[in-house]
């Protein structure tokens, strides 16, 4: 009899906790992590409104750098990564179980210097600082040039009669460069174009995204967007929320650029830029899902892969890149 009551008490508490359970959020917490800087702008209404999400906690990381945000992705450290889109597809080609749920930066690249330009001819016999042998700055500046005929070189020292390409590890460096006139120009990205000009008392002498349109295609420079690992993707509900969310940021951070700084700082950004409506429309954000620009996304990775094949992953993505 006391076993017969115990095997009774014991299945009617293992009811009672499923009961329970069912009552709260189990569905956990979903991690997403973008990288300081402009794309970090991308997520500033979630971030402002959304703690919670079809039954998920959402917690969010703003991290330093690229790599960063490609290696905690890819260790399972985030569920959801704002990154540039040609990193998403490398990984994606590599194997990575990903989908790139929408576009939200529309590049955020400018060509900055004391001296105005009168044509991309100007530029020969220039130094040019830039971030990264091969990264997203040095190929589409060098695509704007190919298409204007102006031949290039590595180099920190002037050539004449073509652009000389100085490469340094990041922008405050690039701008040191810059400052100490060992450079005529810096290949720059927004907010710190804004802080440049402010400091260093240069201007913003080329758009290359509007430079890139005039070679590759109108409204094809596509930065960088937001991937999701398999955890969300197959969540339609969860998607299909986020989408709606990021799809209104656009529009939400023009109407509080004073508020830009506090919240992106809360949750970990070291931008130090008072923000306005001017510096914000310079970052292009805005919220394409990637499967209705999938030909734009397909123009610029081809624009890559003329250039550095290993940028993308050797190859361009197949359909089940695009959510």
């Amino acid at each position: 009899m006391k076993k017969l009551t115990a095997i009774l008490l014991a299945v009617i508490s293992a009811f009672a906790i499923v009961l329970s359970t069912g009552c709260k959020n189990t569905e956990g917490k979903i991690v997403v992590a973008v990288p300081d800087g402009a794309p970090t702008l991308t997520l500033f209404s979630v971030m402002d409104t959304v703690n919670n999400l079809e039954g998920y906690s959402i917690e969010y990381k703003v991290l330093s750098g690229a790599e960063n945000i490609k290696d905690v992705f890819v260790s399972g450290g985030a569920d959801c990564t704002v990154m540039p889109v040609n990193v998403a597809a490398t990984l994606y080609n590599k194997g990575v179980d990903l989908k790139l749920l929408s576009v939200n930066v529309f590049g955020v690249l400018y060509l900055v210097g004391s001296n105005e330009l009168e044509s991309a001819e100007s530029l020969k016999g220039k130094v040019v600082v830039t971030i990264g042998q091969g990264g997203t700055p040095d190929i589409s500046f060098k695509r704007v040039l190919d298409g204007y005929n102006v031949p290039y070189v590595d180099g920190e020292t002037a050539v004449e009669g073509k652009v000389a390409l100085n490469y340094v590890a990041d922008a405050p460096t690039a701008m040191r460069t810059l400052a100490q006139g060992k450079a005529d120009y810096a290949i720059l990205g927004e907010p710190v174009v804004t802080t440049a000009c402010k400091n260093l008392g240069v201007k913003i002498v080329m758009d290359i995204q509007k430079e890139w349109s005039k070679f590759v295609g109108a409204d094809t420079f596509m930065q960088a967007g937001l991937v999701m690992s398999q955890k969300v993707y197959e969540n339609e509900a969860l998607t299909e929320a986020l989408l709606n969310k990021l799809s209104k940021n656009a529009d939400y951070i023009m109407t509080k650029p004073e508020k830009v700084k506090q919240v992106i700082q809360k949750f970990g950004s070291s931008i130090q830029v008072d923000f306005t409506a001017e510096i914000l429309s310079r970052c292009n954000l805005g919220c394409e899902r990637a499967s209705d620009v999938k030909d734009k996304l397909g123009s610029y990775f081809t624009a890559i892969l003329g250039y550095k094949p290993e940028f993308i992953g050797g190859k361009l993505p197949d359909e089940g890149f695009y959510a």
